[in-house]
């Protein structure tokens, strides 16, 4: 019987540890409603795009605390490529800087999953400085966090008592896996960059070919003539007039 317990133990142990040696997947992009077809790339020589320290292989970091931590790439590209493709996906979006070009330095992105056995923290850090043709240089500065008990400790325990795991897959489903917390975070702190971006290239809400569409005719209505009136009786119109 105690053998059985100790295999057992074993086993879930191994389970258990191999799960959270797993990698994280990381999937961060601009999340967009009616998503139009992509293609390619545009080349766009006037637009400078640079970011610092970026490695294609290294868009967030998972500190899984049993582990070392361990660099995540981005399955949809580094953070250059996702500007570059969102400027050929909707350019319409962005009129001042595709016409007159700028530049776009990303001075920091921090996408990071910090695991401390009691507790975890995920946060995205995301400075950017914008200028476009021969405007004034405008910074942009984003930072959100998720702090949560999804950690490596908890899962480990409670896999090997019952009474945790029943609080544990509940509030794992509740707060998100780190890989959710990851995702979330990048592609808000994606969509408030690009949004910011749009104001700044002078996008008003509407794109340029629905600006420059004709006007649909308004339907003319055919000018009404007036009926002619039959005279009336001299006799009916004395007795109108007197009454």
């Amino acid at each position: 019987m105690y053998f059985r317990v100790c295999i057992s133990t074993i086993s879930l142990l191994s389970v258990c540890f191999f799960t959270l040696g797993c990698g994280i997947s990381l999937r961060v992009y601009r999340p967009f409603p009616k998503e139009t077809a992509f293609e390619y790339v545009k080349k766009m020589d006037h637009i400078q795009i640079f970011v610092k320290e970026e490695n294609r292989m290294k868009m967030g970091v998972y500190d899984g605390y049993f582990f070392n931590p361990e660099g995540l790439p981005n399955e949809y590209g580094p953070l250059s490529y996702l500007i570059r493709k969102e400027l050929s996906m909707r350019g319409n979006r962005y009129p001042l800087l595709l016409d007159r070009g700028g530049k776009i330095f990303v001075d920091e992105f921090q996408l990071v999953s910090l695991d401390r056995c009691s507790k975890n923290l995920s946060f995205v850090k995301l400075k950017v400085r914008i200028q476009i043709a021969n405007n004034g240089e405008e910074q942009f500065s984003y930072y959100d966090e998720i702090d949560s008990r999804v950690t490596n400790c908890y899962l480990t325990g409670s896999v090997l008592t019952v009474v945790p795991l029943l609080w544990y897959v509940p509030y794992n489903g509740f707060r998100g896996n780190r890989e959710d917390q990851l995702n979330q975070l990048g592609r808000n702190s994606l969509s408030e960059f690009f949004t910011k971006l749009e104001v700044l290239s002078g996008y008003n809400g509407s794109s340029p070919i629905e600006e420059n569409q004709p006007l649909e005719p308004q339907p003319v209505k055919p000018k009404q003539i007036p009926t002619k009136q039959e005279p009336v009786d001299p006799k009916l119109k004395e007795i109108l007039e007197s009454l």
